[in-house]
């Protein structure tokens, strides 16, 4: 496909949790072009969704906790958890008033970016997600523990999860997926008291390691990037942050 629009590409960023929220927050109140921007954690962190409060989480007491700004529920952010942000200005043309359709070509993005790594993805679909079996409590405390429209499952187990955040100035679409997908930790947080939730939650989602062990963060993200431009047309430029989203982040 011939390239259609350039798109701002920031640094990867390994680093804090807390100040990746804050960048989050800032690249949707203070973005002017469309930015992806790829970051993980230097520090294993319990990441919880906007209604979830650190009581939810019996486990927590030793494990830094942040609460993000778009829905959903925890994701145990440590080694081997890759996050992406995309953000788009108002007015773009992949903003749709569906929210629920907003995620659409970025699941169809997804799933044929893990072709190219040689993972059969499956795009979840409207119907496969609301016709899902509910589960149990404890596994719905995890982000990784149930579906959504357009997320990509492999075997039915999810291995990208999406969420955004709308704002006046555009829209934060965020991708998570597992290099490593650490069900025990993750369990430990939630209820360490509850001997078969580790095996639930390793039931429901799933990490690139257990299928292609050689796959690291750079590959996936040139396997993204690819798609991106072959797919959608968009070139990406190396960029930086403006002083505004800095000053919005307090950094």
């Amino acid at each position: 496909m011939p390239i259609m629009d350039e798109w701002r590409l920031l640094p990867y960023d390994v680093g804090s949790s807390v100040r990746h929220i804050e960048l989050s927050d800032a690249l949707v109140r203070e973005g002017r072009e469309p930015t992806i921007w790829w970051h993980a954690t230097d520090e294993a962190t319990l990441i919880l969704g906007a209604r979830q409060t650190p009581e939810d989480m019996a486990g927590r007491a030793s494990t830094p906790v942040v609460r993000r700004q778009s829905g959903g529920t925890a994701v145990f952010a440590a080694s081997g958890v890759l996050g992406l942000d995309i953000f788009l200005p108002r007015g773009h043309d992949l903003i749709q008033d569906d929210i629920v359709e907003s995620y659409r070509w970025l699941g169809e993005l997804w799933q044929k970016s893990l072709a190219t790594l040689g993972i059969d993805g499956h795009l979840v679909t409207i119907d496969e997600a609301r016709q899902a079996p509910v589960p149990p409590p404890l596994v719905r405390q995890a982000c990784f523990g149930s579906l959504s429209p357009f997320e990509v499952t492999v075997a039915d187990r999810k291995m990208v999860g999406l969420a955004q955040v709308r704002r006046g100035n555009g829209v934060l679409l965020q991708s998570g997926i597992h290099l490593l997908y650490d069900a025990t930790g993750l369990a430990s947080l939630i209820a360490p008291e509850d001997v078969e939730l580790p095996a639930l939650l390793r039931a429901a989602g799933v990490g690139l390691s257990e299928l292609r062990r050689e796959i690291d963060e750079s590959q996936v993200q040139s396997a993204f990037q690819r798609t991106l431009q072959r797919v959608r047309g968009i070139d990406l430029k190396q960029g930086a942050w403006t002083r505004e989203e800095l000053t919005r982040a307090n950094c």
